[in-house]
């Protein structure tokens, strides 16, 4: 997810701004936390931000365990 936001150059400040949330807190979930289902479908919705986006990092933290 954090490649998807670099590349896309969407700050941290604009996840806050559509979540209602402090940049603290979108910190704390890109960095593990994670987002709930109705996040990740408020970002897919407000900043077109793909779904897949969100789980493929899952996947992948997953298979290297």
């Amino acid at each position: 997810m954090v490649s998807y936001l670099v590349v896309h150059k969407i700050r941290q400040k604009t996840i806050a701004d559509a979540l209602d949330v402090s940049i603290s807190t979108v910190y704390r979930k890109i960095k593990g936390l994670g987002f709930t289902q109705q996040e990740v479908y408020m970002l897919n919705q407000k900043l077109d931000i793909p779904i897949h986006t969100f789980y493929d990092e899952i996947i992948e933290l997953t298979e290297e365990q």
